[in-house]
């Protein structure tokens, strides 16, 4: 292995010139010398080279013939012409074809450490712009917007998986896109070919779920009249997406288990099995531990699936991607080209909430406003007319069921307490009214009453308030 980072080629057919660049570049590069182009193709061929030296005068061949072909081949290789004339044509057509610089005889050695020191540099910038730009391609190509670390550490723990065929089990919310995670680890394996398959467990009836994933024969069951091919069998070679896996009936779950140790499907009424070569992608917004504990889940599947987890992060715990979203849920569903803008204000009540749909729901509130927001910018009075609540669903435990906030005086004597209990919730629900009525804006109410807007929003819904 060579001790040199850099590697430079030298076709001059002098070798008082090849020893000068041996002296003069000595321990900065590799140098590979020829007296002519006749090696020219084998050689670069067998190395990488870095920057390239050519006289313009060789036996049999023109130099700028050498620098063409060189160009041809490796257009980001830097190419330097020597010549023994200045003649500014030479020079001219030199840069024409794209070296980079044009030297005559003799050459001072400061001059050409700087010259070789310039190339190394354009070498390694080019480097840095082409892995810059196949960086730019992935996110460009990603599914999965957001710059979060969690989204940015998922992204990273996808392109791991690039190549592998380990099933692979994606846990999050409902509305997180655990649908663009599967296709993800699909598309970028950049196999136009590579079978993709999608099922929902949860949308297809029990009694009809082995046929559809294994397949059948015809006349194997009532109804059955004509072959049908699973879903797997579908996959084969390719992937299989089984959403919502926390809802197969225990039967199925050993059936699977099967499938996922044996890779092996028997279709229904066949009395054979097949053979097959897929990747299971299962998805969940359950507990499956839990599942496990309430024997709803077998535990052995569980493991089975528990070799390599993908986490998606609910909206609430990467509200910093949230313009991010919505500018691309703008752009997404812009009409007739024109896309749409969004006022700060506007952009702070998305902050501010906290989206229990998660990125589904975001979306759908970007879609509903790019029909319903009269003007080319989003404003806060938009958004105020969808009617967006704070914590709509996460305070519903912690409210107590009540048939009625009003109770019959003879009730409220029954106990001193509770009637004391009693006028005081009257009061506040008549001081929450009030002020709910007397101010538009919801966060001004809270200001006036001294709450913030999460305690009004849970007062008020307690009160029975709109």
């Amino acid at each position: 292995m060579s001790q040199f980072k850099k590697k430079c080629l030298i076709i001059d057919d002098d070798p008082i010139v090849a020893d000068f660049f041996k002296f003069t570049l000595e321990g900065r590069a590799e140098l590979i010398c020829l007296e002519s182009g006749r090696d020219l193709m084998k050689t670069i061929q067998q190395h990488s080279f870095d920057a390239a030296f050519v006289d313009i005068n060789l036996p049999g061949q023109s130099g700028l013939d050498i620098v063409r072909e060189l160009k041809n081949y490796f257009p980001d290789l830097p190419v330097v012409v020597i010549s023994s004339s200045e003649a500014i044509q030479d020079a001219i057509t030199a840069f024409r074809l794209g070296a980079i610089d044009f030297l005559t005889k003799p050459l001072e050695p400061s001059l050409l450490q700087r010259v070789f020191k310039k190339c190394c540099g354009q070498k390694d910038l080019e480097k840095a712009h082409q892995l810059l730009t196949e960086k730019i391609t992935e996110f460009s190509d990603s599914l999965i917007v957001g710059d979060h670390q969690k989204v940015r550490e998922l992204r990273e723990d996808i392109l791991r998986l690039k190549g592998s065929e380990l099933d692979t089990l994606i846990i999050a919310e409902s509305g997180c896109g655990k649908e663009l995670v599967a296709k993800s680890l699909h598309k970028q394996e950049g196999n136009s070919s590579r079978p993709y398959v999608t099922l929902n467990c949860s949308a297809i009836p029990r009694e009809l779920m082995e046929s559809i994933l294994f397949g059948h024969e015809k006349g194997s069951f009532t109804g059955a009249d004509k072959k049908q091919i699973g879903k797997f069998e579908l996959a084969h070679n390719g992937d299989i997406f089984l959403d919502e896996i926390g809802t197969l009936s225990a039967d199925l779950q050993a059936k699977l288990l099967r499938v996922l140790q044996e890779r092996e499907i028997e279709p229904v009424g066949a009395g054979l099995t097949k053979k097959l070569n897929f990747r299971v992608i299962a998805a969940t917004n359950e507990d499956l531990v839990q599942l496990v504990k309430e024997g709803h889940f077998r535990k052995d599947l569980y493991f089975r699936l528990n070799k390599m987890i993908l986490r998606v992060s609910p909206l609430r715990e990467r509200k910093e991607d949230i313009p991010n979203l919505v500018q691309h849920f703008l752009k997404k569903s812009a009409r007739n080209g024109v896309v749409k803008t969004i006022s700060a204000n506007a952009l702070a009540c998305f902050l501010d909430y906290s989206w229990p749909g998660n990125v589904r729901e975001l979306e759908n509130i970007i879609e509903n406003l790019n029909f319903t927001a009269r003007g080319n910018c989003i404003e806060l009075s938009d958004v105020e007319r969808l009617g967006l609540d704070q914590d709509i669903f996460s305070d519903e435990k912690e409210i107590p069921q009540r048939s009625s906030v009003e109770t019959s005086p003879v009730e409220a004597s029954s106990s001193d307490s509770s009637f004391l209990e009693q006028k005081l919730m009257n009061y506040e629900r008549s001081l929450l009214e009030d002020a709910l009525n007397k101010f538009k804006k919801k966060q001004e109410a809270a200001n006036h009453l001294g709450l913030d807007r999460k305690t009004l929003f849970r007062k008020a819904k307690l009160h029975g308030l709109n």
